[in-house]
């Protein structure tokens, strides 16, 4: 975006000769000396870093961006998702106190069916031992074991009544959970960072590309004033091929100012999830709620508070693995069915049982867990002072880069204010005659080289206020209402 321009080299003849061959009225320097100059003040080419046509993009503030983005950028909602995807494992791990509850049912077709006939048994001891019944009556029937075809289901319920998973990996889940939403908060800051660099940054084209339209005017003038001068001998062809350098330089700054506009409006649409194109820098309605330096502002970043809970989290991980030898007691519940009566003479039954489990030894899956979470753990820690000295040192950075910005504003209205006084006296002079068209060119120059730095001077003030907010984490609560706008 920057642009620089020395005044020194513009006093370099051949480079001067080189720029204006290159520009649309290079022929011009190759003229003979004694040939006269017929060329006519170039035409100004499209202007550059200009707003699209009407409908074709939406124009929106700083503020309208932001909300955009905040509500449909792709980047907020794959780190959206990414937290509801943490928020599941909540559910997974309340599993470990629910009830299980599975059916199951079975054909069976035997070729060889089974029953148990008691009648025939004693009909073959009477007859071995020589003995008839008494009350043959009173035997009974055969007993079907297995028919030929043969129906089951079964119905069971498991109700666990302790489990070490349920006692201890739920409050992990939500700590993590929350961090995982904290960190889809501090995605959103990041992008609506990068939203707002990228559409002050686009502010700040407009800005230089008015300057140097201003610079391409004076040029024009000045290419007028000398073609004008050269015809009645006044000057000499230099000072035309001066001018015209100038009118192509200009131009050129114009084309670059257009290809950067481009780019960083595509960029932006890219950010927010749909075209949109700035508005002047003047027109700006951001106001950003900055926290003053005793609320430590940098304690309460999304960041911050995301690895904070990360800590919790795997600290419920290790105090999970040190009690994971506790016994878990599960009640069960079965329903059977079963086509063939047997002997109950019944074809539904049911069980209740209750039963526990105690792990002694698992082939030491259970320490190696405890060691991995203990290292991860570890890890949170560490990466959790990172974060409140990155923070920290955010702010700091911030807030230093906010005031030398308001210095280097401040500076540089005041050089543009006096580049432009300075041009005023010498454009005077130049008319008086006692100011050299050398001199005139430079002071030019120096005028585009001031407005510019003013513009991005200015520019660059909102973007520091911007990283200010949001080092404190507050660029989402300065989009809120004033009642809504606590970071938590």
């Amino acid at each position: 975006m920057s642009i620089r321009r020395s005044a020194g080299s513009l006093r370099r003849p051949l480079s001067l000769l080189l720029l204006a061959s290159l520009s649309p009225l290079g022929a011009l320097a190759q003229t003979p000396a004694d040939a006269p100059v017929q060329q006519q003040p170039s035409a100004a080419p499209p202007a550059a870093g200009e707003s699209p046509a009407p409908g074709t993009l939406r124009t929106a503030t700083l503020r309208e961006t932001l909300l955009l983005a905040a509500k449909q950028s792709p980047d907020v909602v794959a780190a959206r998702a990414q937290a509801a995807v943490a928020a599941a494992g909540v559910n997974r791990a309340w599993t470990a106190w629910q009830p299980e509850l599975t059916v199951s049912a079975q054909f069976v077709h035997s070729s060889a069916p089974a029953q148990f006939d008691l009648g025939s048994i004693i009909q073959l001891m009477g007859g071995v031992f020589a003995l008839q019944p008494v009350n043959p009556q009173i035997i009974p029937g055969p007993v079907v074991i297995s028919a030929e075809n043969s129906r089951y289901a079964t119905v069971q319920i498991s109700q666990p009544l302790f489990t070490p998973a349920g006692a201890f990996l739920i409050g992990p889940a939500k700590a993590g959970a929350e961090a995982a939403e904290l960190g889809a908060l501090e995605a959103r800051e990041q992008v609506l960072l990068a939203v707002a660099r990228t559409y002050l940054g686009l502010q700040g084209i407009m800005q230089l590309t008015a300057a140097a339209r201003e610079a391409e005017a004076v040029a024009l003038q000045r290419e007028a004033e000398s073609k004008a001068q050269l015809d009645v001998g006044m000057t000499v062809e230099a000072a035309l091929l001066r001018a015209q350098t100038e009118t192509a330089q200009a131009r050129v700054q114009l084309a670059q100012l257009s290809g950067q506009y481009t780019q960083l409006l595509a960029l932006l649409g890219a950010l927010v999830g749909e075209p949109v194109q700035p508005v002047p820098l003047e027109n700006s309605d951001s106001s950003w709620r900055i926290p003053s330096e005793d609320q430590r502002p940098w304690e309460d970043t999304y960041a911050v508070r995301s690895a904070e809970l990360a800590v919790r989290a795997n600290e419920g991980k290790v105090t999970y693995d040190r009690f994971s030898w506790l016994p878990s007691v599960v009640a069960q519940g079965r329903g059977l069915y079963n086509s063939n009566t047997g002997f109950t003479g019944q074809n539904t039954s049911y069980e209740v049982s209750v039963a526990a489990s105690l792990p002694l030894y698992d082939r030491g899956q259970r320490y190696a867990a405890l060691h991995e979470d203990e290292a991860r753990l570890a890890q949170a820690r560490a990466q959790y002072e990172s974060a409140r000295a990155r923070a920290r040192a955010n702010w700091v950075a911030a807030q230093a880069n906010l005031e030398a910005a308001r210095v280097a504003l401040t500076q540089a209205e005041s050089q543009s204010q006096l580049a432009a006084r300075v041009q005023q006296q010498v454009a005077a002079g130049y008319k008086a005659g006692v100011a050299t068209s050398l001199e005139m060119s430079d002071a030019d120059n120096r005028r585009f080289l001031a407005a510019s730095s003013a513009a991005q001077a200015r520019s660059q003030l909102e973007v520091r206020r911007v990283e200010l907010a949001a080092a404190a984490g507050r660029i989402a609560a300065s989009l809120e209402p004033d009642d809504a706008a606590s970071p938590r």
